[in-house]
């Protein structure tokens, strides 16, 4: 991931936890983000994954923040919206909250999620990146 497309994505996760920390009603939220890009190749195939992961993720801890497909991005370099230039155009972009790295550890490599993750065999595919919460004292 390029250095621009990581200021985006941790920039969303900004923007995501400002209101993860708003609905929680803290000064501050913890805990780490599995930000990840995936590529649909088979849609029927990531259908079947999407219905059953979420109760997995879930029984796990985490919780979905981000969970989406649709997206605006311009080209337009004046935009202060959201600029694709770079190249960064993603299919969907899945922000999902843990607590520790030690759970979402524990969530992927469990044998529930093996066996959700299976029914996508083909269907997808992508690439994740974990970051800590944002923390204003740090």
């Amino acid at each position: 991931m390029s250095p621009k497309n990581l200021v985006i994505a941790v920039s969303l996760i900004t923007f995501s936890g400002l209101l993860f920390k708003a609905s929680a009603g803290e000064d501050q939220f913890s805990g780490i983000f599995v930000i990840s890009d995936i590529t649909v190749n088979d849609d029927e195939a990531y259908q079947r994954y999407r219905k059953k992961v979420k109760p997995v993720i879930e029984s796990f801890g985490g919780s979905y923040v981000v969970r989406a497909g649709a997206k605006f991005v311009t080209d337009n370099p004046t935009s202060g919206f959201l600029n694709a230039t770079g190249g960064w155009n993603p299919d969907r972009i899945i922000v999902l909250h843990f607590d520790t790295v030690e759970q979402a550890a524990e969530c992927f490599n469990s044998p529930e999620y093996k066996a959700v993750y299976a029914l996508r065999d083909g269907g997808a595919s992508g690439k994740s990146l974990i970051v800590n919460a944002f923390r204003p004292d740090d």
